[in-house]
């Protein structure tokens, strides 16, 4: 269900709550592993991913066979949730680094 913008707090964009099974994908060949989104917004994605250790880059299947994949960048970590946001092609073909991502970002806890 989404909230409204006066809900959100300091928050730029709407979140969606899905809580729908998702599929991180930590490397290009690596085996695909099952995660919940919780939450997604038009920059970026909330995942419960339990003691998961999470890649600063990775790919995100929204579905079983991949039919929607975003590429995202890790940005903070509490306890099983991690937040990340959305890397687009363009920012990857300039050499987009993990580090690369929003200063005013909470930090990592890895």
């Amino acid at each position: 269900m989404a909230r409204h913008r006066k809900d959100l707090g300091a928050r730029k964009h709407m979140r969606v709550e899905l809580y729908k099974p998702g599929f991180l994908i930590p490397a290009p060949d690596a085996p695909w592993i099952e995660c919940q989104i919780v939450d997604v917004s038009d920059n970026g994605v909330r995942l419960d991913v339990g003691a998961l250790a999470v890649p600063k880059l990775f790919g995100l299947a929204f579905t079983e066979r991949g039919e929607v994949l975003r590429v995202c960048a890790l940005v903070w970590r509490q306890g099983e949730l991690v937040g990340a946001r959305f890397v687009t092609a363009k920012q990857l073909r300039e050499g987009f680094e993990p580090d690369d991502a929003d200063p005013k970002r909470k930090t990592l806890v890895e």
